[in-house]
């Protein structure tokens, strides 16, 4: 990782990216939601699942684009405004979102091909399932895949409220580097 400690702000592209990741955190975790609107075998609830697959499989995509923005385009250094303590803080709690962030959805693919199922991409592409299907583990798999799910929207939740404190209580620039800018 490149830090460029003239930066007063994570670059646009990296930015964009971390929004759009928080944007597929809420859909691909919200989206479950609806399933019981829907009696199973019914297109509306296909869609649901097509669209909670297909939106983590993105996840998957924009996780791989911030881990490669951050290791070879460079980056504002800490906040000199934080303390020590909670700098090391902010690095272990960024550290478990990305874990959780390449974890939950790789164990939901993982999950779905347990059940027997094609991954499917937005319906451009379609994975077939590399595994027999294995419906006793599938129940198995599924209690983690919900564990880190629900754990990955709780560090999520605590990141952006840290993040809210920062601004508005502390009044420092941690939320303010990864806000857009004028001039991009």
């Amino acid at each position: 990782m490149a830090v460029d400690p003239t930066l007063t702000h994570y670059r646009a592209p990296l930015r964009a990216v971390h929004w759009l990741t928080v944007i597929a955190v809420i859909v691909v975790y919200g989206v479950t939601y609806l399933e019981d609107f829907f009696p199973r075998g019914t297109p509306g609830r296909a869609a649901v699942w097509w669209t909670h697959i297909s939106v983590g499989l993105t996840l998957v995509a924009l996780v791989v684009a911030r881990l490669g923005l951050r290791a070879f385009g460079p980056v504002p250094a800490p906040s000199a405004q934080i303390s020590r303590p909670v700098k090391i803080a902010s690095l272990a709690a960024h550290a478990l979102l990305y874990l959780l962030l390449v974890a939950t959805p790789l164990v939901g693919i993982y999950l779905a091909f347990l059940r027997g199922d094609a991954v499917t991409f937005f319906s451009l592409f379609t994975i077939p399932s590399p595994i027999a299907a294995d419906r006793p583990m599938a129940r198995e798999v599924i209690e983690v895949h919900e564990l880190l799910a629900n754990a990955l929207v709780i560090l999520a939740v605590l990141h952006a409220a840290a993040a809210v404190y920062h601004h508005v209580v502390l009044k420092d620039d941690v939320l303010k580097r990864m806000l857009p800018q004028r001039g991009g």
